[in-house]
C-alpha cells in the first residue's frame, strides 16, 4: 500500500500538476477541444496504469547520460505540447489547411491508444522485471513469449508509436518530426545499453532471441 500511495502522488504531481500549469497558463484553449480533452485524459489513464504496474526497485542504474536525457524528456513534454498546438495554429492551419482536420486528430488518437495498449501490455507481460531500471537482478528470466516474440522491446516500440499519434492529434508536422526524431535516439541508447546487459547475463540465449525478434517493428528492423 505504502507503494501505491507513492506511485499516485507522483503521478498527481509529475503527470497532472506539472503539466497543467503550463497548459493553463499557455493553452487554455485545449480544454475546449474534445479531441484534446479525450487525448490528455487518454494521456492520464496509460501513464496511471503505467505507473502502478511497475514495480519500484531500490537499485538504480549508473547511466548519468540517460538519466538526464530521459529528465530533459519528462521537463519538455508539456513545452513539445504547446509547441504542436502553436504550430497548428500559426502555420499548418495557414500553409496545409488540407491537414487542419478533426479526421487526422482522430485517427492519431486512435495510433495513440493502440501505442498505449501496447506498452500497457508489455509491462505487464514483463512482470517484476518491468521496472525501467538498467539492471538485472539475481533471479532475471530473458522473456520472450507474447509481444516480446516478435519485438525485443514493445514499451519503447509504443512510445514511438504514441509520438506519432500525438503529432496526429494536434495536428502538427514540424514538432512531430522532431519529437520522433529526439525520442528515436534517446531509445536507441537505452535499447543499445539494455541489450548489451541482457548479452552479458544470458549470452547465447540472449543472441538467439535477437535472430528470432526484432528490434522495434515486428518484421522489419
Amino acid at each position: 500500500m505504502k507503494d501505491i500511495g507513492k506511485k499516485i502522488l507522483l503521478f498527481l504531481i509529475l503527470q497532472i500538476t506539472y503539466p497543467n500549469i503550463f497548459y493553463i497558463l499557455l493553452v487554455p484553449e485545449i480544454y475546449s477541444a474534445p479531441i484534446y480533452v479525450l487525448y490528455l485524459l487518454t494521456n492520464y489513464v496509460i501513464a496511471l496504469a503505467d505507473s502502478l504496474i511497475r514495480p519500484l526497485t531500490k537499485e538504480r542504474n549508473p547511466s548519468k547520460i540517460y538519466d538526464f536525457l530521459i529528465l530533459l524528456m519528462f521537463f519538455l513534454s508539456p513545452f513539445l505540447l504547446i509547441a504542436a498546438f502553436y504550430e497548428n495554429k500559426l502555420l499548418i492551419s495557414t500553409i496545409l489547411p488540407f491537414w487542419d482536420n478533426l479526421v487526422v486528430s482522430y485517427i492519431g488518437f486512435v495510433i495513440y491508444l493502440s501505442a498505449g495498449i501496447l506498452v500497457i501490455v508489455g509491462r505487464l507481460q514483463l512482470g517484476k522485471f518491468g521496472s525501467g531500471e538498467l539492471i538485472t537482478e539475481e533471479d532475471h528470466k530473458l522473456y520472450t513469449e507474447g509481444v516480446y516474440k516478435h519485438i525485443r522491446n514493445p514499451m519503447y516500440s509504443g512510445a514511438l508509436i504514441a509520438v506519432i499519434g500525438f503529432g496526429l492529434v494536434f495536428r502538427s508536422i514540424i514538432t512531430l518530426l522532431f519529437v520522433s526524431i529526439f525520442y528515436f535516439i534517446v531509445f536507441k541508447m537505452r535499447i543499445d545499453e539494455e541489450e548489451r546487459l541482457l548479452y552479458e547475463a544470458f549470452g547465447e540465449e540472449f543472441t538467439n532471441y535477437k535472430k528470432k525478434s526484432k528490434k522495434l517493428i515486428p518484421f522489419i528492423y
